[in-house]
């Protein structure tokens, strides 16, 4: 017997209260643990940047790091 028709007869045989309660758990089961996530949007290093520098109020990252220092 194929699992659909397994899972179907064993529905059908609770009652319809309990019935209910499986479907509200099937949804919260598909809802928090079967998430398909989003695929990531392709990275811009120059926004991510610009980002940074809007969340520090840092207006000239290199004079932060001697390294990206000019002499």
């Amino acid at each position: 017997m194929a699992i659909n028709a397994k899972l179907k007869k064993e529905i059908e045989e609770l009652p319809s209260e309990l019935q209910e309660k499986l479907l509200k758990l099937i949804h919260f089961l598909k809802k928090e643990f079967f998430v398909v996530t989003k695929k990531e949007k392709k990275r811009n290093a120059l926004l991510e940047v610009d980002n940074f520098v809007i969340e520090t109020r840092i207006d000239d990252l290199a004079s932060e790091h001697d390294h990206y220092q000019i002499p």
